[in-house]
């Protein structure tokens, strides 16, 4: 099974996109915004020449949900073009347009020769870059950088020895750096957990695996709907419930040449999902959303936009949670079909693959579904760009069709340009 071709440009953009990733966390928040958005379109129209030349699949229909989605948010921004008022929201609409453009990533990394092309240039130039970004970046943003081998990480068991022992001192690191960065942390966990399942599915008996792994998917697509519902409801908060503890699990760091403390139980979500429904209520765009040039009125965070940006608009463009970014931009619709081409890829992955490994994919997709509700802010960066790499691998026959040594020996390509 041959996975080689000679396909340059859209690796050699991936790895320019992680070096702009990692420089934001370098230098304070700060980067180049014309650099940031030419190599964002620049991989933008390397998908959209790689569609038209790569992308005939025969499983079409299984991208309609895609497809809608993406004409909804073109409506979006042409919609946004009408509503945007200054400066910053012309830029704000730019910006939410970049990242809501996201799911586009599936024409093209789909198809295993791309993605493969795609993780052996990021293994073999953005990884090793990773030893600069580390003398200059804070400790908790090391996992922005490291999106493609947290993905690949998950596959532990497949790899050879030294990507085995360099995928776990990774690992460990993003561990330890920060236990007040709870995402690192636990995206870390994750890569470990599934790794560990993977080697636990493949000493069971074949006929026990998929029970396991589609409750797995189950629960994880179930979680952030139900905690939800309870939420709004005023039931039950995790949150705050998590709060509870707080004091209890503090860390103290030095930031900027002062102690000070982090803690790690402290409720960062509650307010802003409070904030985003209570804006699209009283604005009334709860249907449609108010377009990527605005974002969700805020009394928290509202008066750096409206006295340091001088807009008179106390409203907040983006917040730390993926799927409520979502809603306010594009409104319930949006959120709806972004929301099912997670679930879609999963379920794709899961039910109608014929090897363990895309199963695994499969889980993976369901457990950003659910981080999506805590965190996961959207981006375009390469910590998004893997998530949708996997989503990727979801939607793609290619991928599902293949049978686990075949599986194998596309991972094999990627990590070793000797074999192909």
């Amino acid at each position: 099974m041959r996975f080689y071709k000679k396909i340059y440009y859209l690796p050699v953009l991936i790895v320019l996109l992680t070096i702009i990733s990692g420089l934001y966390w370098i230098s304070s928040g700060q980067r180049n915004t014309f650099i940031t958005w030419l190599i964002c379109f620049a991989v933008i129209a390397s998908i959209i020449f790689n569609k038209r030349k790569y992308f005939h699949p025969v499983n079409k229909r299984d991208y309609s949900i895609v497809n809608v989605y993406l004409l909804w948010m073109v409506a979006g921004v042409i919609r946004g073009a009408f509503v945007a008022e200054n400066y910053w929201e012309w830029k704000q609409l730019a910006e939410g347009s970049l990242t809501l453009s996201l799911p586009v990533l599936v024409y093209a990394f789909s198809i295993p020769a791309i993605l493969g092309s795609t993780l052996k240039a990021w293994l073999k130039y953005a990884l090793p870059l990773f030893l600069v970004f580390l003398l200059f970046a804070g400790r908790g943003s090391y996992h922005f950088y490291l999106g493609p081998a947290l993905f690949l990480a998950c596959f532990m068991p497949l790899l050879p020895k030294k990507w085995k022992i360099i995928f776990t001192m990774l690992l460990l690191l993003l561990l330890f750096a920060d236990w007040t960065a709870r995402s690192q942390v636990i995206k870390a966990l994750l890569a470990f957990s599934m790794s560990g399942g993977l080697l636990l599915l493949r000493r069971i008996h074949k006929k026990s695996r998929p029970a396991w792994i589609k409750s797995a998917y189950w629960f994880l697509c179930a979680l952030p709907v139900v905690l939800l519902i309870l939420g709004i409801t005023g039931t039950f908060n995790l949150f705050e419930d998590m709060a509870s503890n707080k004091g209890k699990y503090v860390e103290k760091k030095v930031v900027g040449g002062e102690v000070v403390e982090d803690d790690i139980s402290s409720d960062t979500r509650t307010f802003i999902y409070t904030e985003v429904i209570q804006s699209a209520v009283k604005h009334r765009y709860i249907v449609w959303g108010r377009t990527p040039a605005r974002g969700n009125d805020s009394e928290s965070f509202g008066y750096l936009m409206a006295e340091g940006l001088k807009t008179g608009k106390y409203e907040r463009f983006r917040n730390e949670v993926c799927f409520p970014n979502v809603f306010t931009w594009l409104g319930l619709v949006g959120l709806l079909l972004y929301m099912f081409i997670y679930l879609k890829s999963a379920y794709l992955a899961i039910y109608r693959s014929n090897n363990l490994f895309i199963k695994i994919v499969g889980v993976f997709i369901a457990f950003h579904f659910m981080y999506g509700w805590v965190e996961d802010i959207n981006v375009f960066d390469i910590m998004n760009a893997s998530i949708w790499m996997a989503i990727s691998m979801g939607f793609s026959a290619q991928f599902r069709g293949m049978n686990n040594r075949q599986f194998g020996l596309w991972l094999r390509y990627v990590f070793n340009s000797n074999k192909r």
